[in-house]
């Protein structure tokens, strides 16, 4: 029976004097504390014997009736069976017999049987040497603490251990071996709008060979050495999600309807050089992954997610959206009911940035009075390319507020097509969606458009009062 558990032997030096006149003090030694003991290896039974002593000091004579207990915080004692006791004092002159205890209990109890006749206990040792804790009962992060005292059979009451520190009653620290989930290498594509329509991206930061270029996402698992440590296979579960109203639509053509990877349709492509399971949720907003790694003391491991294209040089496909990506949501890190790390968050996700068509408009005289002052700007996007972008803006006043209006805002512009986005543009700054800029009448405009810069270009100007157009050069229309 005794191998299910692990033998911590704690060790307790009792001294006394003459007369019942004080409480009880009780200090726990260890000699070894430096490694936690880990809770994974507790769960699973694996057996770890720490050294320690508890040294109880009382002035209190020892009399046939009275008990010694010691009772344990954060853990449970083994059963004390009958003969279990092993005694040693200086000069003999006490026995004990334990009184047995169910399973699972946090208190052990001596009753003194026997005192020599004629034999002070004063500077006198006694140490217990058989004590043991159950591996199984220290499966929660903390410290395991020890306190004792002298139940006094001859006047009911019972004389607690004091004036002993609380760090010295430290015998053990629990701690998962598992520290955190941290990201080790971000997502940072560049999504490429100039040579690949948006299909692929302009870098390689892949390792898996895709013939087009690749991203990738690692996560490292950290670790701490412990005793009694865990040595098996453990699983780690996460979850990456698209910014909201974005998606991860280029790896599957079967969403929405199907959480589906790889689907004959599309081009896009997702691994994993630790061989983690990919999938991809049916409206292709969230890939998840599920690894397994070994359980080493003091690991590191790694857990990836890499994403790219087919081809080398894409020219079809599904547009790759830029986003930046939320904290990355991990569920699970352990192996059946041994779980290290349960509902985690890892951020530093990154982002995919584009190198689309960036059009500066430096000046831009804007209002929303009504009849003949009226100025309304006029913004006219031409896509000359085949493929559809997303456009964005960053308006600033001369003061150098500035407010952000996403393609939540301005919407897609498709192959071949123009659209005007002044209007929306003077809406949003007179609105609550640029409060920052409410009432300003002079402002630059930053345009972003995920389309190749050599296909696009941008008129912009403005009119008075609903008269003629005055044009604004900005650094598309005023190129050479």
């Amino acid at each position: 029976m005794l191998s299910k558990y692990g033998k911590y032997a704690v060790a307790a030096a009792i001294a006394g004097t003459c007369g019942y006149v004080s409480a009880a003090t009780l200090t726990a030694t260890v000699t070894n504390k430096t490694a936690p003991l880990s809770i994974e290896g507790n769960r699973l039974n694996t057996t770890y014997t720490f050294p320690a002593a508890a040294d109880l000091r009382f002035d209190k004579a020892l009399r046939v009736g009275d008990e010694i207990r010691l009772t344990l915080t954060g853990a449970s004692f083994q059963s004390v069976a009958a003969g279990s006791v092993s005694l040693t004092c200086t000069t003999n002159n006490v026995t004990l017999a334990p009184n047995l205890n169910s399973s699972n209990s946090n208190t052990v109890s001596y009753g003194v049987t026997g005192v020599s006749a004629g034999t002070s206990m004063a500077n006198q040792t006694c140490s217990f040497i058989s004590l043991t804790v159950i591996g199984t009962s220290m499966t929660s992060a903390g410290d395991v603490t020890i306190s004792g005292g002298v139940f006094d059979a001859v006047g009911n009451s019972y004389d607690a251990g004091t004036n002993a520190t609380a760090a010295s009653l430290v015998v053990a620290s629990v701690r998962s071996q598992i520290v955190s989930v941290t990201v080790q290498s971000a997502f940072n594509g560049v999504v490429d709008f100039q040579n690949s329509l948006g299909y692929g991206f302009a870098t390689d930061d892949g390792s898996n060979g895709f013939a087009g270029n690749s991203d990738n996402l690692v996560l490292a698992i950290n670790g701490r050495n412990t005793a009694n440590s865990f040595g098996g296979l453990m699983s780690i579960n996460f979850a990456v999600s698209a910014e909201d109203g974005k998606s991860f639509g280029f790896l599957s053509s079967a969403c929405p309807t199907a959480g589906e990877l790889e689907t004959s349709g599309s081009l896009g492509r997702a691994t994993s050089a630790s061989g983690a399971t990919l999938t991809i949720n049916a409206t292709c907003t969230q890939i998840s992954a599920m690894d397994t790694f070994s359980m080493t003391a003091g690991l590191t491991v790694n857990s990836t997610i890499e994403v790219g294209h087919t081809s080398a040089t894409p020219s079809t496909g599904i547009t790759i959206e830029p986003m930046t990506f939320p904290s990355v949501s991990v569920t699970n890190v352990g192996r059946g009911t041994v779980t290290s790390i349960a509902n985690a968050t890892a951020t530093g996700t990154g982002s995919w940035i584009s190198n689309g068509s960036t059009v500066q408009i430096p000046y831009m005289p804007i209002n929303t009075t009504a009849g003949a002052s009226k100025i309304d700007p006029v913004i006219i996007i031409s896509n000359r390319s085949t493929a559809t972008g997303t456009i964005t803006a960053v308006a600033r006043d001369e003061s150098g507020n500035s407010c952000t209006i996403s393609d939540s805002v301005l919407g897609t512009i498709a192959g071949g097509r123009t659209k005007s986005v002044g209007g929306t543009i003077r809406d949003a700054v007179a609105g609550s969606g640029c409060a920052t800029l409410a009432g300003i009448e002079k402002l630059s405009i930053t345009l972003t458009v995920t389309l190749p810069s050599g296909s696009t270009e941008v008129y912009s100007g403005y009119t008075v009062g609903g008269g003629d157009r005055v044009t604004v050069v900005n650094s598309s229309n005023g190129r050479p």
